[in-house]
């Protein structure tokens, strides 16, 4: 069989963006069952993957593989990631995530990230060939009911960016980052006695956790006192991570890498 001819379109229709996702991870560790409008409003609305900087490979005008990207800027520079890389089954092995990539890294503006589901040793190698650095774990919890005494306020979410962001000593993944994504939070003032933290929602989802590493499990406590909650736990934070663990949060089977490679800051 001769090798198809294989074109690659920067800023396609994002009818194309979603044959491609769909067709390339059909046979993915994880299911996903969504039309188009579902697409869009998860993955290039809320995730801030955008299509002037994605790429779709086609061949005899069918979209058959795809590499999402979006860009950023944050306090510590520019960040662009790959929110996502998929080929169709029947085009694989052809060296198209290498060009999509090979694309990827040549567009990309200051630190070059990506996050890679453990156990998916193809991807994971071709990351690594790449330059790519595992930099964390990403893990994912759902909670148990919890009570607590502490009392649980709104605050204006301009204080997350004046305050909160600014004085916290971690880095949040970019899925969880408002700063970085798109996406309506409501931000919640917790405090005992002399105690205080913050907690960052989307819905039944935690997106962030602000306060000490001594009232780690106090902070998760709060956060699911109210009903069952979601979470995603970073290795970077251990204190969080062994919190969720001593209150009996579940843990899901599935979990990631995050990864980096330096680049040039313009």
């Amino acid at each position: 069989m001769a090798r198809p001819f294989i074109a690659y379109i920067q800023n396609p229709p994002r009818a194309d963006l979603y044959r491609a996702f769909m067709d390339g991870f059909s046979d993915y560790m994880i299911h996903f069952d969504m039309d188009e409008t579902r697409f869009e409003a998860v993955f290039l609305v809320r995730d801030q993957n955008q299509p002037s900087r994605s790429i779709v490979a086609y061949t005899d005008d069918r979209p058959v593989a795809v590499m999402l990207s979006g860009v950023a800027h944050l306090d510590t520079g520019w960040v662009t990631r790959c929110g996502g890389l998929a080929v169709a089954p029947d085009y694989r092995h052809l060296g198209i995530a290498n060009e999509l990539m090979r694309r990827f890294d040549e567009q990309a503006t200051g630190i070059r990230l990506l996050e890679v589901i453990q156990g998916n040793e193809p991807a994971l190698a071709l990351y690594e060939r790449l330059g790519y650095e595992t930099v964390r774990d990403i893990m994912y919890f759902q909670s148990v009911s919890t009570e607590t005494d502490a009392s649980l306020e709104p605050e204006p979410i301009t204080e997350l960016f004046e305050t909160y962001y600014p004085s916290a000593t971690h880095r949040p993944i970019w899925q969880v980052d408002v700063r970085t994504t798109q996406q309506q939070a409501e931000l919640v003032r917790v405090e005992e006695g002399e105690t205080t933290g913050a907690l960052l929602f989307r819905g039944d989802l935690l997106l962030d956790v602000f306060g000490r590493d001594e009232d780690a499990e106090w902070l998760l406590r709060a956060a699911a006192a109210a009903g069952p909650i979601k979470l995603t736990l970073t290795s970077d934070r251990p204190a969080l991570v062994e919190a969720a663990r001593k209150l009996g949060f579940v843990q899901d089977d599935i979990a990631q890498f995050e990864m980096m490679k330096s680049g040039g800051i313009v």
